[in-house]
């Protein structure tokens, strides 16, 4: 199927259309992690016709609401000094401890969800306060994982 790069906010992801996107649900791979999405189909200009354009009020692009994770699962937007599961999983590995630093884009933690092992990476620089997790634990979307020290602070 076909194969995509897209650029959200600055940060690139891998896509890949896993099945047919004229259905109303296509699978799809993010940087290696599958998801089902759902499709809704929109006119495009030429089906609406220019007098539908004319009723769109112009708005301008917003970012995503912090709490509504972007698809790129392979780095962990952290949540004030916290990391946060991107998706359900059960944690595989974990490859730091407390106190340790870590740079932007080291390898965290490995969660296993749908049979693929997702790599967690640190999205900034900085020093685990704590880790919240346990290899072998499920984990919920948006559960807190690990937690860094605040700047400064070890």
């Amino acid at each position: 199927m076909k194969r995509y790069q897209i650029t959200v906010d600055g940060q690139t992801f891998d896509v890949r259309l896993l099945s047919d996107p004229r259905q109303d649900e296509v699978e799809v791979e993010v940087d290696g992690v599958a998801f089902t999405a759902q499709v809704k189909a929109m006119l495009s200009e030429e089906e609406a016709g220019t007098e539908a354009a004319d009723r769109v009020e112009p708005s301008s692009p917003t970012k995503p609401p912090p709490s509504v994770a972007a698809p790129g699962l392979q780095t962990a937007a952290p949540a004030g000094n916290a990391v946060t599961a991107p998706l359900p999983g059960v944690i595989k590995s974990i490859a730091v401890r407390p106190g340790q630093k870590v740079s932007r884009g080291s390898e965290l933690l490995v969660i296993e969800a749908m049979k693929m092992d997702n790599i967690i990476r640190a999205s900034q620089d900085g020093t685990v306060k704590t880790i919240h997790v346990s290899e072998g634990r499920q984990v919920a979307y948006g559960e807190r994982m690990l937690e860094y020290a605040e700047h400064g602070k070890a």
